[in-house]
């Protein structure tokens, strides 16, 4: 199948010879320094304008303007997976082999994205001797994943652009961390963005059995279009996401609307030394 798209906002603004992989290998490294771009960016106007931020330690600030540089990378994605979920004639007339211009920019971008998410998140664990197995499971699969679907000019935009839609959570959890830090969690705004962002994670749920059933149902095209491992791949990262991933997360947000404290930097405290919390923020208690 040859890379093609007929729609009309696609040909005015998508319109490339994505058959060459010097098109396709330009869009991954544009994609690649436009999200560094944006986390540079995030980090010198933070440093200049915000307050929290300049507060923060520099592993906190690191998660900062990665949080925000998902969360842009969340609009451009939540976008492009509505419109192939809800809109594009083409891809819905073939789920398993459809392509379109504007999936393969998408794509490839993407492919950029997620490998400028691996590379800041194995440099964050180096620096700063941390590690989330989760996260890096994550990024793992979708930088391999969405590379196969860059290489293989027969592969379906259906369900690549439908796995850009589960990050339709990540602008909600940019905010919610960053207000958070900012001691905002007793706000009308941040509780209802935490419940928005609750919602998204619902839906995540959602859609990855839709992507469970569109494999069932177009299981021989998806097949003769993926190679094996490429299509193993993919259906080892949905089990994991639908088992494991999504539900950890939602139940961590949850969790979260509750007791409003940052998890993800939080220290082990026991029992009889657990200082109080409030915002998010730890109370330091006089010494006497």
């Amino acid at each position: 199948m040859n890379p093609t798209g007929d729609g009309g906002m696609s040909e005015s603004i998508f319109d490339l010879d994505y058959a060459s992989w010097n098109i396709r290998s330009t869009l991954i490294v544009a994609g690649f320094f436009f999200y560094l771009g944006v986390f540079i960016v995030c980090h010198q106007l933070s440093s200049s304008l915000n307050a929290t931020y300049r507060s923060l330690v520099a592993k906190e600030k690191v998660f900062w303007d990665l949080a925000a540089t998902r969360a842009v990378f969340g609009v451009q994605s939540t976008a492009a997976g509505l419109w192939a979920l809800l809109g594009d004639p083409k891809l819905h007339a073939d789920k398993a082999q459809g392509q379109q211009n504007w999936c393969w920019f998408h794509i490839a971008t993407a492919t950029g994205f997620f490998f400028f998410e691996n590379v800041a998140v194995h440099l964050s664990n180096w620096f700063f001797w941390t590690f989330d197995w989760f996260l890096v499971i994550h990024h793992l699969f979708a930088f391999l994943g969405f590379l196969g679907s860059v290489i293989n000019l027969n592969a379906g935009h259906y369900l690549a652009m439908t796995t850009l839609l589960l990050e339709m959570s990540t602008p909600f959890t940019c905010i919610s961390w960053m207000l958070l830090k900012a001691g905002w969690s007793d706000s009308l705004f941040w509780k209802v963005n935490q419940w928005l962002m609750i919602h998204m994670f619902h839906c995540r749920m959602i859609l990855t059995y839709h992507m469970w059933w569109v494999c069932f149902w177009h299981w021989d095209g998806l097949v003769s279009s993926l190679a094996l491992p490429h299509f193993a791949l993919f259906l080892l990262g949905l089990f994991l996401l639908t088992l494991i991933l999504n539900p950890y997360w939602t139940h961590k947000k949850t969790q979260q609307l509750l007791n409003p404290v940052d998890w993800n930097f939080a220290q082990p405290e026991t029992k009889s030394s657990r200082p109080e919390r409030t915002n998010g923020q730890v109370l330091q208690k006089k010494r006497p």
